[in-house]
């Protein structure tokens, strides 16, 4: 009778042993999906990132871009407001050397004609 028994309580174990195997098996998958999800998520938030990099490393060169030629515009606007100022003091100039023609003009005439 003891060994009927002993082959009962060796069953017994077998089983609980089979139990905590096939646990350990299915945690061991389960941890083996996860590492490979997370490696899967941390490849694609690389990814995210370089194509976030290129994306504003394009944006920086095209603001560069605008940057420079809105200098250049800007430059050549003040050049051209310059050369305007220096037409703007030879035309006052002129204006008032052909005003003062004018006023010389009406004093000779006003003492060429004198009023009756």
């Amino acid at each position: 009778m003891l060994s009927t028994e002993k082959k009962s309580s060796n069953s017994e174990v077998d089983a609980s042993n089979a139990t905590i195997d096939e646990k350990k098996r299915k945690r061991m998958i389960s941890k083996r999906e996860s590492a490979r999800l997370s490696r899967i998520r941390r490849q694609k938030k690389m990814e995210d990132l370089i194509n976030e990099k290129a994306e504003l490393e394009r944006k920086l060169h095209e603001n560069n871009e605008n940057y420079t030629a809105k200098w250049h515009f800007l430059f050549a606007l003040e050049s051209e407001n310059k050369v305007l100022g220096t037409e703007e003091m030879g035309l006052k100039q002129y204006l008032k050397y052909l005003h003062q023609i004018l006023v010389n003009y009406k004093e000779t005439e006003s003492n060429n004609y004198p009023e009756v």
